[in-house]
């Protein structure tokens, strides 16, 4: 019995921001000239960003130093029992108590968004250039500056420090056997079962706890402004309410969740066949819950038709109709009534505004909320079998046959397409799986010449050992999408590709225009750009398009890694031991190709429900690197 302590501390400066200011220039604005360089000359800025730590609306200058501290305490006992000779069992428990990372700094840096606490009648409101706007006749007066509105100081008014209340009751039970079914040694059945839990790993928000947030960290960015002289920076000590403020995105964490755990379990019998020969065979898995991922709180609702957007009043379509690319325009069609009322889908879809006029909580962008939501599923048959040293070898020959599931790979994993209305359509193979592996390791002494007469024939062609290691691979999964350029979805996010064929490893030589012929890794014509109808959030079947997560496998290996090796004994030291190593190394042995990515995607050049046979797609675009040798010596006394 014991326990196990972790006192956990980062101090650090942060923003993440240039506090002195950040220009940018690009061809993307309105007003280019078509040359970024030329913008620059004529002050034509595509934005500006400066940061600033701020104190409740009141900048203060400086990048901010912040002090996290985490605790995790486990008390935990076990024991083994002998049951009889041929059985042993293994018992025990451990319990988690997680603190969570928090900011002592006073005062704090941490700061959270709760849904709960959100009023858009007291939000500011939105001009037609996206920033905030400050009405105090109607009662818009909150904004990302100061505290309020959902928008809340950790540790502070009855909040927990770092916003997050992790579940205390987080106990994990051990249970393990042996089993030798004839008592004579060589055959043993093992298994075991046990629940394992851990507080995550500091980025639930981007960093250490939610560092980064307004309004500690305030770093807002401005958009297409001619003259510099338009553009006023933040000064210590100033009012907030002087400068243009646009939403800004931020991360939060729900203020109650449980941390990540994971139920692993084995199952395996041994068996020594001799002294040098020991095989195992074992199924393995694991069951992963509450595991970290991200979600955006402010996406739009599926099925949003109209919102009231007074500042877009009288706003009308752009976009020409495409006949022969079956879309339809909107070309001084009305997106916005005299009054306000937007149809939003229209609006969205066709790129006429962003989606941070209609989304759910006014005054932000993206709200990334980090949660222990995710799920994984991970089983395996395992089979090693080793050999010790005997007649000069020494070897072992692994194999695993397995596979890997999940929702969200990555602690930031985000779909861009729909994080809220069926998450189970992200359930696929993990971007980790590796479904067969074989690799080989051995070394072995080369019987030759060891027992010549002739001295200078033993000493320069015995004694000679080949070791390597040979590995067989099955590649990982690849995930791709499409999009066709100009347009977006009804609720303002990306799409994924359909599929008009089977989506499968199809080896073959493609002609590139450029680079002659190229390794194709699939076919590319099974891949299209979704329908234009499928743009709408309808909740319809084949919403933002058909194809799912981790589609097709990429390229695995076949990789040969030999040595050469001799020692020579060597006469100098008198009285002590001294031996010069030769040694001969390749890897990548038989130099033949072993490809290690491809092109996969869609061109956002091609149009709705087209090929995405585009120059490139589907071909190999890196391998592991051709045979390399390297010669050693080294010298032992």
């Amino acid at each position: 019995m014991g326990f196990y302590l972790e006192k956990y501390q980062k101090n650090e400066q942060f923003l993440g921001v240039d506090n002195q200011g950040n220009y940018n220039f690009s061809t993307s604005m309105s007003q280019t000239t078509g040359n970024a360089l030329a913008d620059m000359f004529l002050a034509d800025v595509y934005s500006y960003q400066e940061g600033t730590i701020n104190n409740n609306g009141v900048p203060v200058g400086g990048y901010g130093h912040g002090h996290w501290r985490r605790t995790d305490f486990e008390p935990y006992f076990q024991d083994d029992w002998k049951v009889s000779p041929k059985l042993t069992l293994n018992l025990g428990v451990r319990y988690y108590l997680f603190i969570p990372f928090h900011d002592v700094t006073r005062p704090t840096l941490d700061s959270s968004f709760v849904p709960s606490g959100y009023n858009p009648a007291v939000e500011a409101l939105l001009d037609a250039d996206g920033n905030l706007v400050i009405n105090s006749a109607t009662g818009n007066v909150q904004d990302y500056t100061t505290y309020g509105n959902g928008l809340v100081q950790c540790g502070v008014n009855g909040i927990v420090a770092g916003c997050q209340h992790l579940n205390r009751r987080n106990i994990g039970p051990r249970f393990g056997f042996a089993y030798d079914p004839t008592g004579h040694g060589k055959t043993v059945l093992r298994g075991g079962y046990g629940i394992y839990y851990e507080p995550g790993n500091g980025n639930e928000s981007n960093t250490e706890g939610l560092e980064g947030n307004p309004p500690a960290a305030f770093s807002p960015t401005l958009y297409n402004y001619v003259g510099f002289q338009t553009i006023q920076p933040i000064t210590t000590g100033e009012s907030l309410s002087s400068i243009p403020i646009p939403p800004e995105g931020i991360s939060t964490i729900p203020y109650y969740q449980k941390p990540p755990s994971v139920q692993q379990y084995s199952l395996s019998v041994q068996h020594e066949f001799s002294t040098s020969d020991l095989l195992t065979a074992a199924f393995v898995g694991n069951q992963g819950r509450h595991l970290a991922t991200a979600r955006n709180l402010n996406q739009l609702p599926l099925n949003v038709s109209t919102a009231v957007a007074p500042e877009l009043a009288g706003l009308t379509g752009t976009s020409a109709a495409n006949p022969a690319a079956g879309v339809p325009g909107d070309l001084g069609q009305q997106i916005c009534d005299p009054a306000g009322n937007c149809n939003v889908q229209t609006a969205l879809i066709y790129n006429e505004v962003v989606n941070e006029f209609f989304v759910p909580y006014r005054g932000y962008l993206g709200i990334s909320q980090k949660q222990n939501t995710a799920i994984s599923n991970y089983n395996a048959l395992q089979v090693n079998f080793r050999h010790t040293t005997s007649h000069g070898l020494t070897a072992q020959v692994s194999y695993t046959w397995a596979h890997t599931m999940d929702d969200s790979t990555s602690t930031y994993f985000s779909t861009g397409v729909d994080d809220n209305f069926d998450l189970r359509r992200w359930y696929a193979t993990s971007d980790l799986s590796r479904s067969q592996s074989l690799v080989m390791n051995y070394v072995y002494n080369l019987p030759f010449f060891k027992n010549t007469p002739s001295a200078l024939v033993k000493h320069t062609l015995a004694g000679w050992e080949v070791s390597g290691i040979t590995s067989f691979f099955l590649g990982l999964p690849t995930d791709f999408g499409c999009g066709v350029s100009g347009y977006s979805t009804g609720i303002g996010g990306g799409v994924r590709c359909n599929t008009v064929g089977k989506l499968q490893i199809h080896k073959s030589v493609i002609q590139d225009p450029q680079f002659g012929p190229i390794a194709g890794w699939f076919d590319p014509t099974v891949i299209t750009q979704p329908n234009f109808n499928q743009l709408a959030a309808n909740g319809e079947p084949g919403m933002f398009g058909y194809q799912g997560r981790n589609a097709i496998i990429g390229p695995g290996r076949n990789n040969w890694d030999l040595a050469l090796l001799k020692n020579f004994q060597m006469p100098w030291f008198k009285g002590e031991h001294s031996k010069l190593q030769f040694r001969a190394e390749t890897f990548n042995t038989f130099n033949h190709p072993q490809w290690k990515g491809f092109n996969a995607g869609c061109a956002s050049t091609i149009t709705f429900g087209q090929p995405c046979t585009q120059t490139g797609n589907a071909e190999v675009n890196g391998d592991w690197g051709p045979r390399l040798i390297q010669l050693g010596m080294q010298f032992d006394f």
